[in-house]
């Protein structure tokens, strides 16, 4: 015997609530005439409700009404196409004939209760209605979200190529005189070494000694020497500044490569170092990992991201104040862990940390964008970032990046 649909024996659908006994007998009638053969009609559980008994039970065919079945059709010695036939009339019958089922309750011997009738043909339709409905609604949704995140992810690309422009502007402006600068301060600390022949020779003469205190060329000698060399540490420093610029755009690098993230996480906290407040420390903690397929620009600024709020977060703390970046691997993936003993924020804040224009800085001091991109480019690198806080204790954010 066929198994009954669950979704249907549940709301008691069958075809003995829609017809009563006597329009059952009629029906078989004109069926066994239009088919040359005995007939009978079963309900949901195969029990014969009207017309002959004891026909075969493997020779029926499925009466459905709007795709809800209903009950059988039995008719063995009828071609199978005519069996077909026959139950998409009786289909079409019930479908002419909504009030069926009131007239089937009054006429029956045993009134059938209101909330037990199946649904009507229009009921069933508006159900598959709302059904599909909700159903567009999902899939609006997500394809909204999906927009959403990809949009985001267009302007921090757009962002991105426009800091790599300035970058590949700024160190070809500044590295062209730094390399002169260098140069000539070079030269000088050569020439100073002339004046120190000089002043030597000078204080051979007579009265030499006399001229050179009274001019304190050996003071000025030793000073200048000093202001070179400091000199030639500024140009130094600027250089590297320009480089960690390049290095964190990836202006030479736009694409796809194969990349020691530990590069990347230096170059970002070179640049969160230099906006901590006199006193507050940052400890790096760099442990080998292996090289990534990535986004090299992409990882940089999603890195930087979280920097620069572990920054933000220590304000309040003075020299007190710590940030900790520790890089390891686990074996199976690459961890990245932000800490600081900051601020915190609040428990009920947390799921919200990365929704769009979210932020807890005062108005004007943030856009709430950081560490939504954050989380997009990580999960567009097939990782997760974790977040946890607690106010007045501080923040870690944890970053997955698969191997």
């Amino acid at each position: 015997m066929d198994e009954t649909p669950a979704s249907f024996s549940n709301h008691g659908l069958s075809l003995a609530a829609w017809l009563s006994p006597a329009d059952l007998a009629k029906l078989c009638a004109s069926l066994s005439v239009l088919l040359d053969s005995p007939v009978a009609l079963q309900d949901l559980a195969g029990t014969v409700i009207g017309g002959a008994r004891d026909l075969p039970a493997d020779a029926r065919v499925e009466l459905r009404l709007e795709t809800e079945l209903i009950g059988y059709l039995q008719a063995p010695q009828a071609a199978a196409a005519a069996c077909q036939a026959a139950s998409k009339l009786i289909a079409q019958l019930l479908r002419r004939a909504p009030h069926g089922l009131a007239a089937a309750a009054d006429s029956a011997d045993t009134p059938v209760p209101a909330e037990t009738l199946p649904r009507h043909s229009g009921e069933l339709a508006e159900a598959k209605y709302q059904e599909l409905c909700a159903e567009m609604d999902d899939r609006v949704a997500a394809q909204v979200k999906l927009l959403d995140e990809r949009q985001r992810q267009s302007y921090q690309a757009e962002r991105l190529a426009s800091v790599g422009e300035l970058a590949a502007g700024v160190a070809h402006e500044i590295n062209n005189p730094i390399s002169f600068v260098r140069s000539n301060l070079r030269t000088a600390d050569s020439y100073l070494g002339k004046f120190h022949d000089l002043v030597a020779a000078v204080k051979t003469l007579p009265g030499g000694e006399t001229l050179v205190a009274a001019a304190d060329l050996d003071f000025i000698l030793e000073d200048f020497s000093d202001l070179l060399r400091d000199s030639v540490g500024g140009v130094d420093r600027v250089a590297r500044i320009v480089s960690d610029l390049k290095g964190f755009s990836n202006i030479d690098k736009p694409e796809e490569d194969v990349v020691d993230v530990n590069q990347l996480l230096g170059s970002a906290c070179k640049m969160a170092e230099k906006k901590l407040l006199p006193g507050a420390r940052l400890v790096c903690e760099l442990r080998p990992l292996k090289p990534l397929l990535c986004l090299p620009g992409h990882l940089a600024q999603a890195f930087l991201a979280i920097l620069t709020n572990a920054v933000q977060a220590i304000e309040g703390k003075g020299a007190s104040g710590e940030l900790r970046v520790e890089s390891r691997f686990d074996g199976q993936q690459v961890l990245i862990v932000v800490s600081d003993n900051g601020v915190g924020i609040e428990r009920d804040s947390l799921p919200r940390v990365f929704d769009p224009f979210y932020t807890t800085r005062p108005v004007g001091k943030g856009t709430g964008l950081g560490l939504t991109v954050t989380r997009d480019i990580v999960r567009a690198h097939g990782g997760e970032i974790e977040f946890d806080s607690v106010p007045e204790i501080g923040t870690t954010v944890t970053v997955r990046l698969p191997d």
